[in-house]
């Protein structure tokens, strides 16, 4: 009977220990709630995170209007140019003021001779040594005028360009200028093409050449000489006169002339007094054979009687 009694003092114990224990658990398992339910704040506070970010979008549009007031700053910039633009007609309107000079002689004379020389980095290319004038020639229908411009050589300024095989030597002065190109084919060389620019007040203006002249022809490596080479006619009104003309073009050695030719005008002024004097030489002979026929017929007939 104790023990039954014990037995079940026992049981009554454990069923209170596991009552209790459930209890426990039961009310573990139920604190879990608060924590589930305290999410709610952490998902509801990116609300104002993403209302924040509006301010930043709309503090751009001020960037963008700032860039107008750039666009109308170069509008000055534009009309500044037009001022550089006017500056170059003086340059154009001088020339005629700086060749104003007395009325040109309506007889020609010699020039003076000038010498002028075209080089590159390495070696010369051209010399001349020669006299210059230009006639200007006005017809009208009654008479035609010609006047003289003797070209200065103290106020002409050489340069040119070396090349194969075309070189140039340029002469400016006071007046214009006068091109001659020159070029060089197979053995020889020549002047090609004259150009001239001349302003002169008392005249008028000119802008003329000549080309395919072939003047002053020689073989490559001599210099050319010529007291007065043929008149270079360019156009209607202007023609260039070479006097005490020595040149040479390409192959020059220690910038000197080479061995020298006479030019061909030169040649032919030459030839024509030679053939003069043979032509009075050859009729002096045949005086002197008609001559002694003459006596030897008469000798003959007296020796007959």
């Amino acid at each position: 009977m104790a023990s039954m009694t014990c037995m079940w003092v026992f049981l009554l114990f454990s069923g209170t220990f596991l009552v209790t224990t459930s209890a426990q658990i039961l009310s573990n398992t139920t604190t879990h709630a608060p924590n589930t339910t305290t999410h709610a704040p952490n998902t509801t506070t990116h609300a104002p995170n993403t209302t924040t970010q509006a301010p930043n979008t709309t503090t751009h549009a001020p960037n963008t209007t700032t860039h107008a007031p750039n666009t109308t700053t170069h509008a000055p910039n534009t009309t500044t140019h037009a001022p550089n633009t006017t500056t170059h007609a003086p340059n154009t309107t001088t020339p005629a003021t700086t060749h104003a000079i007395p009325t040109l002689p309506p007889t020609s004379s010699p020039p003076k001779t000038g010498n002028y020389t075209v080089k590159d980095d390495k070696e010369v290319c051209i010399i001349a040594h020669m006299g210059l004038e230009i006639q200007i020639v006005k017809s009208t229908e009654k008479k035609t005028d010609k006047r003289y411009l003797n070209i200065e050589p103290k106020l002409t300024n050489a340069s040119g360009i070396c090349a194969d095989p075309k070189s140039n030597l340029l002469l400016t002065f006071p007046e214009g200028f006068i091109n001659f190109t020159f070029v060089k084919e197979s053995k020889i060389y020549y002047i090609e093409e004259v150009s001239v620019e001349l302003i002169v007040a008392s005249e008028g203006q000119w802008n003329v050449s000549s080309g395919k002249l072939k003047l002053l022809s020689t073989d490559l490596g001599y210099s050319v000489k010529c007291k007065r080479t043929p008149t270079v006619k360019l156009g209607d009104h202007l023609e260039l006169i070479m006097a005490e003309v020595k040149l040479q073009a390409f192959e020059i050695k220690n910038s000197t002339f080479g061995k020298e030719r006479v030019c061909f005008p030169d040649r032919n002024n030459l030839l024509v007094p030679v053939g003069v004097a043979l032509a009075i030489v050859g009729l002096i002979l045949i005086i002197l054979l008609v001559f002694l026929l003459t006596r030897r017929r008469r000798i003959s007939g007296y020796e007959r009687i």
